[in-house]
């Protein structure tokens, strides 16, 4: 699980059928002090988190497939919880 924080939306004109239905935000992971670390990555969203948030991101592409119902998709992160 990484501490992150929304930087954006990610949008694709063509994209896999699973993940028709779910939206993509762009994450930055936080290192231990709040600060960038890393490059931003893509999660799909099931909270409804927005801009500049902080998330809980699952990397378990396991259970992201299993959330998108599609044993081939290529989802591998999604938002697990929003951080209040």
């Amino acid at each position: 699980m990484l501490h992150a924080q929304v930087v954006g939306n990610a949008v694709a004109s063509a994209k896999h059928p699973s993940l028709e239905s779910f939206k993509m935000l762009l994450c930055q992971q936080l290192g231990p002090e709040g600060e960038a670390a890393g490059s931003p990555f893509v999660a799909i969203d099931l909270f409804g988190a927005g801009m500049h948030q902080k998330v809980f991101v699952s990397t378990d592409g396991i259970g992201a497939r299993d959330i998108v119902h599609d044993e081939h998709s290529p989802v591998r992160m999604f938002i697990q919880g929003i951080i209040d």
